[in-house]
């Protein structure tokens, strides 16, 4: 008998079956969806997988199959596709499946465009053009279906739903409206948004960086710092706006763009001064850790030993750069110093703000305590900001200055940028990765510096300062102290200075106590008279005395903490340091006062008095400094060897006499 069936309306398929074959074809056909209409069975099937069990069920020749698999091909010419399984596509929107037919899912492909261009987020804020955002959601819906079991053709109907996409203004009025929706204006250190996503907003509360507090134990609690504030996100007329560190504008701006925002670049130009003159003369060193600085987009720091001429390599950036100049500094005598050399080697005449002056100037000099207090006033009035000491800027107040100013170029300056705190990492964030380290040896072959030599002199406590030291339990800081301060410490340390100035040196004793810098000055001044000074922070003066010492009216200077930094010191040849911290950062500033080259200096020497059995002897070790300075001889000693180490310094001093 004549069967007959047609497949999706177009191919006809006729077999002359008997009838035991015909009952059980078309009970399969009732199965898969077909119908009968009293003259033939119909029905519509672009599954793959039910074209192979028609071709068994109903013997197909391969003319036959290839006449169904055109009849799906042709309805890509809409822009659609057929597939078997949604497994993985799981996020197509349900819109966009047209349907279920023949156990294929049919998807158009416009559809997806259509919702890509009125949802994605991850590719409106980088594509400059509707066109572009097309073929992007063309990329996208590609990818979706590579490796899956696609019925049609693919790539036209991809083709077919790019150009239907095109011919839509509604389409393209979407995309405007979702791209200016979108758009960030990113300045100098804040964003200007029409709205804030979740996505960005938790990104922003993700900024954080480590910030260490030494408590009262001498231990160290890390806590987090967030770099943008609650009080920092804030809304002004219809806009969101985002304050912000201009250190980290570059990680605002990835942020953005990762989570879907077209960011907009403000214009900024740079503000222009005059320097009226430039009579910096740099040396080789100093001119390579100039060039990495500039190198470096203008940012960095450069790690300079006390002596090597950081604050040339400062003016000559500002002569370079000629952008209003912040300098930062940590006390008055030091910006009175900057001051007076910005005066006589630029022609500036430079601004003060601190120690009794609020004077700001296109280029300034700042104390950093008075640079807090008027943060505000100033944030937006410099380009290029240069923190001398930058060791300094981590501190709980002093930090707020770099974070808060906008000047986008930036130089650090420290001889010893490494923290006890670990909070050094906020120097490189705010300023700069270190763009220029300068050897010692570079300094020497500069006759900028000398080498040193270097010599332990070991002490006992006595009987009741040594009970008063076991009784401390394991108290560092009271262990310190008690060894700090043992009295057999003022007469070695008396007579290691006058076998000193006994050959013409200029000495400096350094001591960590008031009380102990007065005891040995007493001692001193009664035996050398009125060739030794006292400066500590209760003295006044200080510059005269400096003058005095320069020119040599006084050989000695004892002192306390206050000459460790932050101050230029005169000259000297000697340090005696009777007492100090485990700090490395102090020892290398205290040597640093010393190590200066000048006519006929080729050494410097520095004298360590410790007490023996104590905790000074690993403090010592912790604070001695290896590659900052070239250390020709260390040498150990007991205080009953004193003579013998004169008899040695005095004897191999002698060789350079003239």
């Amino acid at each position: 008998m004549l069967f007959k069936v047609i497949i999706n309306n177009e191919v006809e398929i006729r077999r002359n079956w008997d009838w035991d074959r015909v009952s059980r074809v078309k009970d399969r056909l009732k199965e898969l969806g077909f119908r009968w209409n009293g003259n033939y069975w119909s029905g519509k099937v672009y599954s793959l997988s039910l074209i192979k069990e028609l071709k068994e069920l109903l013997d197909l020749t391969n003319d036959e199959v290839n006449k169904v698999l055109k009849t799906i091909m042709l309805n890509s010419e809409g822009g659609v596709i057929g597939i078997e399984s949604l497994e993985g596509l799981e996020s197509l929107p349900n819109n966009c499946i047209l349907g279920e037919e023949g156990g294929l899912y049919i998807i158009s492909l416009s559809c997806l465009i259509r919702e890509f261009v009125k949802s994605d987020r991850k590719y409106i804020g980088s594509v400059s053009s509707f066109e572009e955002y097309v073929e992007r959601a063309v990329e996208v819906i590609r990818g979706l279906f590579i490796n899956k079991p696609v019925v049609g053709d693919l790539e036209l109907a991809l083709r077919r739903a790019r150009d239907f996409a095109l011919a839509s203004e509604k389409l393209k009025a979407i995309f405007t409206r979702r791209v200016e929706w979108w758009t960030a204006k990113l300045g100098l250190d804040h964003a200007e948004l029409n709205f804030l996503s979740k996505e960005l907003y938790n990104g922003l509360r993700s900024l954080v960086v480590p910030y260490y507090i030494v408590d009262k134990e001498g231990n160290l609690n890390k806590r987090d710092l967030r770099l943008i504030r609650k009080d920092d996100v804030l809304r002004e007329g219809g806009k969101v706006i985002i304050r912000f560190p201009v250190f980290i504008r570059e990680t605002v701006r990835e942020l953005l763009i990762k989570s879907g925002y077209r960011v907009v670049e403000l214009p900024w130009t740079q503000r222009s001064i005059i320097v009226p003159k430039d009579e910096v003369r740099l040396l080789p060193f100093q001119e390579k850790a100039l060039n990495r600085w500039l190198e470096a987009g203008r940012r960095g720091t450069i790690v300079v030993p006390t002596g090597g001429g950081k604050t040339f390599i400062a003016m000559k950036a500002i002569s370079i750069v000629k952008a209003p100049t912040i300098i930062l500094v940590v006390t008055e005598e030091l910006m009175n110093q900057w001051h007076e050399r910005l005066m006589r080697y630029l022609g500036i005449n430079a601004g003060r703000l601190g120690g009794g002056f609020d004077d700001v100037r296109d280029v300034t000099v700042a104390i950093y305590n008075s640079a807090v207090n008027r943060i505000g006033e100033i944030s937006d009035r410099f380009d290029l900001a240069i923190f001398d000491e930058a060791h300094h800027v981590p501190a709980e107040t002093f930090k707020e200055v770099a974070f808060k100013l906008r000047a986008p170029f930036r130089l650090a300056l420290s001889a010893t940028p490494k923290r006890n705190d670990n909070n050094e990492h906020l120097i490189f964030l705010s300023s700069g990765d270190i763009v220029y380290q300068v050897d010692y040896r570079e300094m020497i072959e500069a006759r900028l510096v000398v080498p040193i030599r270097h010599f332990r002199v070991y002490v006992d406590l006595t009987p009741e300062e040594r009970r008063n030291y076991e009784r401390a339990g394991d108290n560092a800081l009271i262990l310190r102290n008690i060894a700090s301060t043992a009295s057999a410490k003022l007469g070695v340390a008396a007579q290691i200075v006058k076998a000193e100035v006994g050959i013409g040196s200029k000495i400096i004793v350094f001591t960590q106590f008031i009380k102990q810098a007065e005891e040995l000055y007493k001692i001193l001044k009664s035996e050398l008279g009125p060739i030794v000074a006292l400066i500590t922070s209760k003295t006044g003066d200080r510059d005269s005395i400096f003058r005095a010492f320069a020119k040599g009216v006084y050989k000695v200077i004892v002192t306390t903490t206050v000459l460790d930094e932050g101050i230029d010191v005169p000259d000297a040849d000697v340090a005696v340091i009777v007492s100090g911290t485990g700090s490395q950062r102090q020892m290398i500033q205290r040597v640093g006062r010393v190590v200066r080259a000048t006519n006929g200096k080729v050494e410097a020497r520095v004298y360590e008095i410790i007490a023996r059995n104590t905790i000074e002897e690993a403090l010592s070790e912790e604070r001695h400094v290896k590659g900052e300075v070239l250390e020709v001889e260390c040498r150990r000693y007991l205080a009953s060897e004193v003579n013998r180490l004169i008899s040695h310094v005095v004897s191999s001093t002698s060789l350079f006499k003239t």
